[in-house]
């Protein structure tokens, strides 16, 4: 165990020298950046969201975007590309812009760029910090106050459009819906007009006049019947008492019999039924053949008071009949009407219950409107919520970065590692026999005695000169390999940021 530990400790003292010079290459490595970056300035600025300046109770926001959501968008527009290399532009951040892509330029923007939101409840406010780093105190300030600038530009669009777009969207509906309400009252003044003998809030009074109209058709041929029976008797009586030339006619007897049997018939049937209709029908056909006082003429004065009164009698007939007919012209108009009053009355029942249903619409978009229009009315005066500047950016006194000490750090590091994997590999990949159990492991014999190579001083100091050598040239070529790098092919900051986005740190 002892001489294994001997062992190593002289191969760790032989290969001392590369292994110094490794930690030397990565120190120097580590402190030449260190010493070579430019430091960096972080400038700050806070935002708050503050509540409306009018209360909820009294004005209804028609904003429904929540807060964290807004300065999510916000935050999105302030991140474009576009935006990011406008800023950049505009306050010459990067000193080779010119020779740099555009996608290099937005890439490094939002790598020195900081949005961090603290999001609110009730009884806390929701906080926006943004952060810039830049070389340039003055140019970090200048930034964040530019990104600040346009999120409050930003916040009061976002707030003003939706706003606007909301009250818009209710004039449209409005304007719409007036337009639905203007058809449908012409469409149901037409219908009225069209359908005004069966409208049902006149049914009632159709009843009653049908009714009414009835009453009266039973009356008059009631009437009509007494007439014929006083014609009758008149004809009777003249017969009896010798007048001669008063004779009725055949057709004037089937008249007067059809008339009988009419006045029979409607005591106990309806002016409705079938075989009243057909009576009627058949005493208008004999009525229009037989001409009014058609019974004979003679110069006896008896005979002329008789045909007097049955001439009268046959006018009053003729009118009856013509007042018959009017009425039942009349009632057969009120059937009409009073059979279609149900169909009307569904179709202007539908009529009203869908100008009603979009006059409710219109109630409801007309509250909404005047609600939108002073949401938008304090939106455009900014009294609702908006972002305000607790703390701009100002340009800091100290620099934020690089860290120095954790840069040289890691190259110290970095070039221990190096110099101990360089140990263990050279170690893993040696297979020559240095030592007695070598050779038993390589041979499978027990040597007798081990004699060691022993060097000459000469060789030991051409050895001890070459490595001291190496170290100092080690030495010196470092720092001229980064002031190399660092004037003719690019910074060493910017070389360290590329190597740090490669590696993904």
């Amino acid at each position: 165990m002892n001489s294994d530990i001997k062992f190593y400790l002289a191969l760790l003292i032989k290969r001392l020298p590369m292994m110094l010079v490794m930690l030397l290459v990565g120190a120097g490595i580590g402190v030449g950046l260190a010493l070579t970056m430019p430091p960096t300035y972080k400038a700050n600025a806070r935002l708050l969201v503050e509540s409306a300046q009018i209360s909820d109770q009294m004005v209804i926001s028609t904003v429904q975007t929540s807060t964290d959501k807004q300065l999510q968008i916000i935050e999105q527009r302030l991140m474009t590309r576009a935006n990011m290399i406008d800023v950049a532009n505009k306050y010459e951040i990067f000193e080779d812009t010119s020779e740099m892509s555009p996608d290099d330029v937005f890439r490094l923007m939002g790598q020195r760029t900081a949005i961090n939101v603290v999001a609110g409840d009730r009884q806390r406010a929701t906080i926006m910090t943004i952060a810039f780093e830049s070389e340039d105190p003055r140019i970090a300030s200048n930034v964040v106050n530019e990104f600040v600038t346009l999120v409050e530009s930003a916040s009061a669009v976002i707030r003003q459009e939706e706003a606007t777009e909301t009250a818009a969207f209710f004039e449209s509906e409005v304007a719409r819906l007036s337009e639905q309400l203007s058809r449908l009252s012409a469409d149901i003044v037409a219908f009225k007009e069209a359908n005004k003998d069966a409208l049902p809030e006149e049914q009632a009074y159709r009843l009653e006049r049908q009714t009414a109209l009835q009453e009266r058709m039973s009356a008059m041929v009631r009437d009509r019947v007494a007439r014929l029976e006083q014609r009758n008797r008149l004809l009777a009586v003249g017969t009896a008492g010798g007048v001669q030339s008063v004779q009725m006619t055949p057709r004037q007897q089937q008249l007067a019999n059809l008339e009988s049997q009419l006045a029979s018939e409607l005591s106990t049937l309806s002016e409705n039924h079938p075989r009243v209709k057909r009576l009627r029908a058949q005493i208008a056909q004999i009525a229009s053949t037989i001409a009014p006082g058609t019974n004979g003429g003679s110069a006896d004065p008896l005979k002329n008071m008789l045909d007097l009164q049955i001439a009268d009698i046959d006018g009053q007939i003729e009118f009856l009949e013509q007042d018959i007919k009017r009425t039942e012209e009349q009632l057969d108009g009120l059937r009409d009407a009073i059979e279609r009053t149900p169909e009307v009355a569904i179709r202007l029942e539908a009529l009203n219950r869908d100008y009603q249903n979009i006059q409710n619409q219109y109630d409801r978009a007309v509250t909404s409107l005047a609600t939108a229009k002073v949401g938008e009315s304090v939106e455009l005066q900014n009294r609702g919520e908006r972002v305000s500047v607790i703390e701009r950016a100002v340009p800091p006194n100290r620099p934020s970065g690089p860290n120095r000490k954790l840069i040289a750090g890691g190259g110290v590091l970095a070039g221990s590692a190096l110099a101990a994997l360089f140990f263990v590999l050279t170690e893993l990949l040696n297979r020559s026999i240095r030592r007695p159990i070598d050779l038993t492991r390589g041979l499978g014999v027990q040597p007798l005695a081990t004699i060691p190579y022993l060097e000459s001083d000469t060789v030991v100091q051409r050895r001890r000169r070459w490595h001291g050598l190496l170290i100092l040239a080690a030495i010196i070529a470092v720092p001229l390999a980064f002031w190399a790098v660092h004037t003719f092919y690019l910074p060493l900051d910017l070389l360290a940021e590329r190597l740090l986005d490669q590696m993904g740190l």
